[in-house]
This record gives structure tokens, sequence and C-alpha cells, in this order.
């Protein structure tokens, strides 16, 4: 049995953004990321000859499934997927998701289905992943947030979305599908579920700034597992 993440998207009404910062802020610092992040840095293009017989067999079903690390640094490949995970699921932002609906006062006033902008559920792998192996390590790297968790102001996502457009154009479409089909390809993922990912992405961001709401977004490693409070179902 595998398990099915999901990217949650979320609108956040200017009344909740304090209390959403504050726990966003706290997953952030409890989460060390960033810490994380640069022991990860130190290790990512190291070269390991372990099952090279099995990567060359998988690379020529899937080109680009494992990737010579020296010759193409940026590239997102099943090595950099695997060593990666905990990055991109971090046990902090999976808390914070957990107390989103249910503490007391709660921390988003309206229920999850009233804030859902979108879940994109993948296979095995996540969206998050998906979009790192498109777009490439260094481009996905200048994505807001950490790792596809993100939490932005009403004031701060028109220049953002910006941003984030421009990244997405600095990729040819044909090369960032194959890219990302590769990654996908460890779970179910086909083309159109690479397109997804981009369009529902930017799609929700758009919906959050003509709202004149903030956005938050987190990855949560299983969709089986997510508490759904009573009266908040989405």
């Amino acid at each position: 049995m595998s398990a099915d993440p999901v990217w949650c998207l979320f609108r956040v009404k200017s009344s909740d953004m304090l209390n959403v910062k504050i726990l966003f802020d706290k997953a952030v610092d409890e989460s060390q990321t960033v810490h994380k992040l640069d022991e990860f840095m130190q290790n990512k293009t190291r070269e390991s000859n372990d099952f090279q017989y099995i990567k060359d067999t998988f690379n020529r079903f899937i080109p680009g499934a494992f990737v010579n690390k020296q010759q193409n640094p940026q590239a997102f490949d099943w090595d950099i997927l695997d060593e990666a995970y905990h990055l991109f699921f971090s046990k902090a932002f999976v808390e914070m998701f957990e107390n989103l609906f249910i503490t007391n006062p709660r921390v988003i006033s309206e229920s999850m289905s009233e804030a859902q902008l979108d879940f994109i559920i993948t296979n095995r792998v996540g969206a998050t992943e998906i979009l790192w192996g498109g777009l490439g390590w260094e481009r996905a790297n200048r994505l807001p947030g950490y790792f596809g968790n993100m939490f932005l102001s009403p004031e701060d996502i028109a220049t953002v979305l910006a941003n984030i457009e421009k990244i997405f154009e600095e990729v040819d479409d044909t090369k960032f599908f194959e890219r990302a089909q590769a990654i996908g390809a460890r779970g179910n993922a086909n083309e159109d579920v690479a397109k997804n990912i981009k369009s529902l992405f930017l799609s929700a961001l758009n919906r959050a700034f003509k709202k004149g709401d903030g956005f938050l977004a987190l990855s949560y490693p299983h969709i089986g597992s997510m508490p759904f409070p009573e009266h908040g179902s989405a």
C-alpha cells in the first residue's frame, strides 16, 4: 500500500493572518529547514557507485531518473528525491497543518472546505517534489517559502506571483514536463499530472490575490492520515 501525498493550498482571511503567521514562523524555527538545507547541500553533488547497474537500467526506460550530479548539479533526480524527503515533509509543518482547524480558538476561523483553494493529491511522490524535478534545483529553490511550505500576506502575493511566473518562463515547457514526469514516475504520475501541478498552483495564487486574501501552502505526507475536523471536512 503506497502513500498519497497532498499539497494543501489555502486562502487566509485578513483577520486570520496574524495567527497563521505565528504558527508558520514557529514551524520554520522548529523544522530547522535552513540548517538542514545547508547540510544537505554539502553532499548533494556527491556521486555514489552503489547500484550503478540498476541506475543505468532505469535510465534506459526513464531518461533522467538518475543523473551525473557533477555534470548537472541543478538536476533533481531519484537519488535526491530519497535524500531530500525530510526537507519536503518536515514534521513541524505537518504538525502545523494538524493544528490549523482544531485549536480553540481556531487558527483559521473558516472550515477547511471554506479555506481550501486546492488539494493536489499525487501518488508516492509529492506535488512539490514533482515541481522541483521540473524546475531543477536552483530555480525551484527560488520559490517562496520552504520546499513547498509557503505563507504569503495579501500585500506580497502580486509581487511573488510575478516572480514565480518569471521562474516558470525560464524553463521550456517540454523540458519542464519531461523532468517532472521523470520524478513523478516513482509514483503513478504522467505528463498531465505535471501540467496540472503547475497550473493549479498558479491558479490558487491568482484566486487568493483576486480575493484580497493571504495564501498558505503546506505539504502532507499521506491524505489517508489527514485529520478532517467534524465541521470542516473538505
